[in-house]
């Protein structure tokens, strides 16, 4: 029976990739595009090598073992939420195929004064959280800064979060402010080999420190502002190299988060690597389906409730520094669904369909994906003007590549990403409408 429905969960996501390419709504510059691809990769890809391989790693560091019924239900749930996206994403754009008038948005002197104030002002900030990155391994001997760069942390025992105790995350991750100036650079040169240097060393800090996301959401923005200077409709087989590098990295430094800061602090490389326990194997990179499964097999019938969405309280609660409010619960300040309460949940992933699921069941699924697909399909037609603000266009890529984040982690931990990678960019609009006022958005000119 199995086998049976994962040939038609592949051949169902194969047939609505070709129903939406032929009628035009396939965009490399959409989140439709970036969702399919986190789908296909974590529930299309996924299930058929945990089948066919008996993976069980994740399983059993969960402590539950999916039967026949729920392994089905999770295929069916998956789809159901691709399905939703799709649907509400379409209907935003009312239906009709839309593409990018690939105009070239020149900054005006107001617009670069602003961008500039705005770096000045948040540069301590970033300049001292680059410092801290730097140095806040103490593990290996590091002895410059040692004092300055000790960061004291606990664990939450509900949630085996990692927590700052002394200090707040604001802080100690503020040299992520510096990815959309880093990104202003690489438009305002139109995508000079150079400019791709200040972007890439962003990552290369967060990389030392075994930190992931920031070289595959800043490759990926990078990408695309490139591709869209560029003016082209599709990748190049140089990208299609350079995102197999990125993948590549990505599952390499899962397996060696320590490898590059204990070369830089001892002089020592050590590296390994196994395929059967990388990302694609007994990893829990990709392994949102396994989650996916046991969110579905543990909420209602154990829980004995939903959440009714209530997780999305954490987004007023979330704000406020842990070191003003040293008691503030992890997430949400209600919490009627406990995964960790039902097994081990520890540092997994709902991703944005359990989080849906968790919410209320099948129709929570329809709500969340509904809503998500909406937002993408709004900000993809508002992009494709032919004049939009230089705010909302450098904003734009960073939330249609911040998609993939949203839809493996799900809940509003998407906010904290939004907040160092547009914050920035609101900042600067603020600072224009503040001292020089609102400039009226004119015609762009397409540049050859």
């Amino acid at each position: 029976m199995i086998e049976i429905a994962l040939i038609v969960h592949v051949i169902f996501f194969i047939s609505l990739l070709v129903g939406l390419h032929a009628r035009g709504y396939l965009n490399i510059y959409s989140g439709l595009f970036i969702y399919l691809a986190f789908h296909f990769i974590v529930f299309v890809q996924r299930p058929v090598v945990v089948y066919l391989f008996d993976i069980r790693s994740e399983f059993e560091f969960m402590m539950y073992m999916p039967d026949d019924g729920i392994f089905l239900k999770t295929l069916f749930v998956a789809d159901l939420g691709l399905v939703s996206f799709i649907l509400a994403y379409l209907t935003a754009l009312g239906f009709r195929s839309t593409e990018p008038t690939f105009n070239f948005i020149e900054l005006t002197r107001t617009q670069l004064r602003s961008f500039q104030l705005a770096f000045l002002l948040l540069f301590p900030l970033i300049a001292y959280s680059l410092l801290l990155a730097l140095t806040m391994r103490q593990t290996y001997g590091v002895e410059v800064f040692l004092e300055l760069g000790k960061i004291n942390m606990t664990v939450d025992p509900a949630t085996g979060h990692k927590l700052f105790s002394d200090t707040t995350a604001y802080v100690v991750n503020a040299r992520e402010f510096a990815f959309p100036f880093a990104a202003l650079l690489i438009h305002v040169t139109r995508a000079r080999w150079w400019s791709f240097l200040a972007i890439f060393f962003c990552a290369f800090v967060a990389l030392q420190l075994g930190e992931r996301w920031e070289i595959v959401i800043s490759t990926l923005v990078a990408s695309m502002m490139t591709l869209y200077i560029h003016k082209r409709h599709t990748f190049a087989w140089s990208h299609y190299v350079g995102m197999a590098i990125v993948l590549g990295l990505f599952v390499a430094i899962g397996q060696n988060r320590d490898s590059l800061v204990k070369f830089l602090t001892t002089g020592e490389f050590e590296f390994s690597f196994d395929i059967a326990k990388s990302s694609f194997g007994a990893h829990p990179d990709f392994a949102n389906f396994d989650f996916l499964s046991y969110v579905i097999a543990k909420v209602p019938d154990v829980s004995q409730t939903y959440s009714y969405f209530t997780q999305y309280l954490g987004i007023f609660t979330q704000p406020i520094p842990r070191v003003l409010w040293p008691d503030k619960p992890v997430g949400s300040p209600v919490q009627w669904v406990n995964l960790d309460a039902y097994g081990r949940f520890t540092s997994r992933t709902t991703s944005l369909v359990g989080d849906g699921w968790i919410s209320l069941g099948y129709a929570g699924v329809v709500i969340t994906m509904g809503f998500c697909g909406a937002f993408y399909g709004a900000i993809f037609k508002r992009f494709c003007r032919p004049s939009v603000s230089v705010y909302f266009y450098l904003a734009y890529f960073w939330m249609v590549s911040l998609l993939l984040q949203w839809a493996r982690d799900g809940s509003h931990k998407i906010l904290d990403f939004f907040l160092f990678c547009i914050g920035p960019i609101v900042f600067a609009s603020f600072i224009e409408r503040i001292l020089w006022g609102r400039q009226p958005v004119v015609a762009d000119r397409a540049r050859a």
